[in-house]
């Protein structure tokens, strides 16, 4: 059993409680559709299932779940250019607009990332951009950012 990831669980689980409060004083539904509260409630339910899981595992002593973990520097310098190309893309946001910056980080993720073909990383990246464009901008009427391409 890791240590780390019962206390990473725990921390977690901490931190969705504090999301499902928080959004227990929003409105789960307003006159225009879901309210406030929506997001943030489900957001703190898979957080806290997820956590639970972590912490389950770990204490089962199941390490199957867990085979390729390692702390490599290869591993490290990964997750480091993940976050660096997360950091970019939001930096990005406001000057390229979201289904740009969302369609250069996803296939840069699957391409490097992922090390798939730069065909299936444009699939990907397309596809995810127009799923997140249908789901928030066309279905729930929430207006994304905008780059000086309209989109």
């Amino acid at each position: 059993m890791t240590k780390g990831d019962v206390w990473a669980g725990l921390i977690l689980a901490g931190l969705a409680i504090f999301i499902i409060q928080q959004a227990l004083v929003l409105d789960y539904f307003s006159e225009y559709g879901l309210g406030p509260g929506f997001l943030p409630l489900w957001l703190g339910i898979v957080i806290f299932t997820l956590s639970l899981a972590l912490i389950g595992i770990r204490i089962l002593g199941r390490p199957e779940a867990f085979e390729n973990e390692g702390g490599t520097s290869a591993g490290t310098g990964r997750a480091l250019a993940t976050w660096g190309g997360l950091m970019l893309a939001i930096a990005l946001l406001n000057v390229l607009g979201f289904i740009t910056s969302f369609v250069l980080l996803t296939f840069l993720l699957v391409l490097v990332m992922d090390r798939r073909s730069p065909s299936t990383s444009m699939v990907v990246a397309v596809g995810g951009a127009l799923g997140f464009y249908l789901v928030f901008s066309a279905i729930l009427g929430v207006p994304l950012p905008q780059g000086p391409w309209g989109f």
